[in-house]
């Protein structure tokens, strides 16, 4: 386990453009940390801003007062789907959603050869088997009788805080710049003839199907959207047969995520950062599960245990701050916040029913981050939703990322301070430099994957700017580099905290550690 630090940096918003948060580094530079060249707008993460409203005191003199939230649009409320959230946890870590994988005994001697997809630790309340497995593995068998490691959704759906493991968080350390067809291929070869071998080729060709199209840039960005779009092409959207051809030629630009947590889902409408997901939620859900599905039946044998999972994660609540929080300056930064941020972010309360959330999805030229996910909708992304809504996955969930505009959605902030980096891509290393878009590095990296190094002051793995980006860096350097230039990955834009002085700024961050 690891421990986590509990020193106390100095106030964040005083240091020095360039310092980055690890003010010992070698690695940090001179560099003004100008706003990147493109923006990005996420379930962004806080603050919106009231004009002229900056000031502490009463909150109900600022309620209704304009902002952005009011170009914002109400995404509908999904149904109630009655799911049993017991049965859900247990299908999350037991069922064969994902129903290939690699035979048990060549899993075990080779796992270790799969790098962070397999560098997890056990889940000990797993029985037998099972309870040897990384937590992001389970243990399923096939139609033929084989044991097999499949993975599960916690490969990007968990991660690491103070040495913990938290289910829901997602994984900020995963490596996905590499291709995943030529990783998975290091794994021994068996006869196809046999039940273990056809259950490992399997599962193989599928990565090797998706390998060369979703490496990522950098540590930490997920290529989720991309892995849709691919395996879209690849499928039949009637039958859901595979084919190992592209059924339709498709080639996107990769397109970066921070993988979101999990106990959002209880308050939110509408799923992904763009809003497309609305309604019954399973429908996507199964569709990024996919990768070894080869028939509508196996899907439909899947369905009704999935409105348990959406029950599960519906229950998963944030990690409380392990930490000292000033009360006082929380108070204070708690009045701001309902001036400048809740209209948008909703407000939070002990009390569960106190609390209100809007669920808007806002213009995508009012929050003016990065615009690639929203607009590759336009593009080739375009067709995997024309693919999907015309599948068996859109009989349950439809999906739209226009209606009634492109744009991204604004979500709660549960637990938003362990949720490091920010913006919907990940471009943005804390959150005091969420609120103060002019101190933002165009290249950083983290300075280590050790989740006991968080940056108290200014919320968020403790960080180095750079004075390069990933063009003139080493290969085996460049993967650690968060290149802001690069296309989809700017850290422009949500410049609504921007307003705050040093003061305001600082009781604000308090208040979201109480989050």
């Amino acid at each position: 386990m690891l421990v986590l630090s509990v020193a106390t940096l100095g106030c964040a918003d005083q240091r020095a453009p360039g310092q980055g948060s690890d003010t010992g580094t070698s690695e940090s530079s001179d560099a003004t940390g100008t706003t990147a060249t493109s923006s990005e707008s996420d379930e962004s993460e806080t603050e919106t801003e009231t004009e002229g409203e900056s000031e502490t005191g009463d909150p109900s003199s600022c309620l209704g007062a304009p902002g952005p939230w009011d170009l914002g649009w109400e995404i509908p409320a999904p149904p109630e789907l009655n799911g049993d959230p017991d049965a859900g946890e247990w299908a999350l870590l037991h069922e064969d959603y994902v129903n290939c994988g690699v035979p048990y005994d060549v899993f075990m001697l080779g796992k270790g050869l799969l790098g962070t997809y397999a560098d997890g630790q056990a889940l000990p309340w797993r029985d037998g088997k099972a309870a040897n497995l990384p937590y992001n593995w389970n243990l399923v068998v096939s139609e033929g009788g084989t044991e097999l490691a499949a993975m599960n959704c916690l490969t990007c759906h968990a991660g690491e805080f103070n040495g913990e493991l938290v289910i829901g968080l997602g994984r900020h350390d995963a490596d996905f710049t590499q291709d995943l067809g030529a990783l998975m291929s290091v794994l021994p070869p068996l006869p196809e003839w046999t039940d273990a071998g056809h259950e490992i080729n399997k599962f193989i060709g599928r990565y090797q199907a998706l390998g060369p199209h979703i490496k990522t840039y950098t540590i930490g960005s997920n290529p989720a959207d991309d892995v849709a779009v691919i395996l879209a092409s690849h499928r039949n959207p009637f039958t859901l047969e595979w084919s190992d051809e592209q059924l339709f030629p498709i080639d996107p630009p990769l397109v970066p995520v921070d993988t979101p947590p999990w106990w959002r889902v209880s308050k939110k409408a509408g799923h992904f950062y763009n809003g497309m997901s609305r309604g019954d939620h399973r429908g996507t859900m199964m569709f990024a599960s996919s990768l070894c599905i080869d028939t509508a039946a196996q899907a439909t044998q899947m369905f009704d245990y999935f409105a348990d999972i959406v029950a599960y994660l519906e229950t998963i609540e944030p990690p409380a701050y392990p930490w000292t929080i000033d009360q006082a300056l929380a108070d204070e930064g708690a009045a701001l916040f309902e001036c400048s941020c809740a209209g948008c972010h909703g407000t939070y309360d002990p009390d569960p029913d106190a609390e209100t959330f809007p669920n808007l999805l806002i213009p995508i030229e009012v929050v003016d981050t990065d615009p690639l996910l929203g607009t590759v909708a336009l593009g080739e992304i375009g067709a995997m939703i024309d693919w999907y809504n015309a599948s068996w996955y859109g009989t349950v969930t439809q999906l739209t990322a226009t209606d009634p505009f492109i744009g991204y959605t604004a979500p709660p902030l549960d637990g938003i301070w362990a949720t490091a980096p920010f913006l919907h891509n990940g471009s943005v290393p804390t959150l005091e430099l969420l609120l103060n878009s002019s101190k933002r590095p165009t290249y950083w990296r983290r300075v280590n994957y050790d989740s006991s190094n968080f940056d108290q002051d200014q919320l968020g793995w403790r960080w180095a700017e750079l004075d390069q980006g990933q063009a003139g860096a080493d290969p085996a350097e460049a993967k650690h580099i968060f290149d802001t230039t690069i296309l989809g990955h700017g850290n422009g834009g949500h410049t609504f905290g921007d307003h705050f002085s040093d003061a305001e700024r600082a009781a604000v961050l308090e208040y979201l550690k109480t989050l």
